[in-house]
């Protein structure tokens, strides 16, 4: 075992081998650690040379990124996710003969006893954990409550999917089309692209909407989690559960049946500039009821309004079918080119995504 102190010997022949600066590390532990946050699978993690030069000292402050990082301590991930990171680490280390820091081992025997598991949610029988994801030129960190799993109590929208990640990307890449606008997201989720935009991007106003009690519940603590100070305002609509004012945007939570939009009230709350919608075209059953609350709003902005759908582009007949059906209703379709994965990640050699504007008029 290793002690707090040790003495090192040194070869005097050693003497002018280059070491990779402190620096040089420091920046691969955080890219790593970057990585780690968002649970990116840890076979898809990039390493970039880091474990071959992953001292003692560098070992404590990977841990102080990863496994130690204060928000995984008040807001942990996925247990199984963490021992699978440090069994990854431990056994890369080992097969390279490079001794690993006590504290290592100590984590990962400690995550696999039972107590564990009992993390503080309020729901853990469905499987919900943190995950924080590092925003861009240091805005921040947003940090939300998903499921690890696609499909959890009947739903899935209580995780963050490959396509709202692509789309953040797009938005980081656009500002202009975003910053200052009144947003509608559809069918948001736990709250990932909305809650960007709200953070980074000064929307007079995002409303962001789901439709499942559950996916709602999520995301209400999520846009409190990640806006303690906002204010509360009053609403009179009993669909919108949650308002805030955080000086610079209005944010809304709001139930929002596809069948009923109609019947919403939706104009009192917003015009929207912006519709944003990620992962949302997968299921034939649910084209009609999209198509007539497209045809609604864009009708509540006198067709002012532009729709950006991030989709994953898992049966092509299914996407191109509902591409017909904006074309029928006279809705214009440019496809866009997919940023590549730099601040949020995903990946991208096994999903297909695509990213359309539309508009119409």
């Amino acid at each position: 075992m290793k002690t707090a102190e040790r003495i090192v010997a040194v070869d005097p022949s050693l003497a002018d081998v280059a070491e990779p600066s402190s620096s040089t590390v420091d920046r691969q532990i955080q890219a790593v650690a970057k990585q780690f946050l968002c649970c990116t699978p840890v076979r898809a993690i990039q390493w970039n040379e880091l474990l071959k030069d992953l001292t003692w000292e560098a070992q404590a402050r990977l841990l102080d990124a990863t496994i130690d990082h204060p928000l995984v301590v008040r807001y942990p991930l996925n247990t199984a996710y963490q021992v699978a990171f440090l069994k990854r680490l431990i056994g890369d280390l080992t097969s390279m003969n490079v001794e690993h820091h006590d504290r290592m081992y100590e984590r990962y025997c400690a995550m696999l006893s039972p107590s564990v598991t009992d993390l503080p949610l309020d729901d853990p029988s469905i499987g919900l954990s943190y995950k924080h994801y590092e925003l861009p030129q240091g805005q921040g960190v947003i940090s939300l409550k998903e499921s690890g799993a696609f499909v959890s109590d009947g739903t899935t929208g209580l995780c963050s999917w490959q396509a709202a990640k692509a789309l953040c990307e797009h938005i980081s890449n656009n500002r202009d089309d975003f910053h200052g606008r009144n947003i509608l997201e559809l069918g948001c989720g736990v709250g990932l692209v909305g809650i960007y935009l709200a953070k980074c991007y000064e929307p007079s106003i995002i409303v962001m909407s789901d439709c499942h009690a559950s996916v709602l519940g999520t995301l209400r603590e999520n846009v409190l989690l990640n806006f303690p100070n906002a204010a509360h305002v009053d609403c009179d609509n009993p669909l919108v559960s949650l308002l805030l004012d955080s000086g610079n945007t209005l944010m809304g939570v709001m139930e929002l049946d596809w069948q009923c939009v109609s019947a919403s009230n939706l104009a009192q709350l917003i015009e929207p500039d912006v519709i944003v919608a990620a992962d949302i075209v997968y299921d034939h059953a649910l084209f009609p009821a999209l198509l007539s609350t497209l045809n609604y709003i864009f009708c509540l902005s006198n067709n002012r309004c532009k729709f950006v759908l991030a989709c994953t582009e898992r049966n092509q007949d299914t996407l191109n079918d509902f591409l017909q059906l904006l074309i029928t209703g006279k809705f214009r379709i440019n496809e866009e080119t997919v940023s590549p994965s730099r601040h949020f990640h995903w990946d991208t050699s096994a999903t297909n995504i695509r990213i359309f504007s539309i508009s119409r008029g």
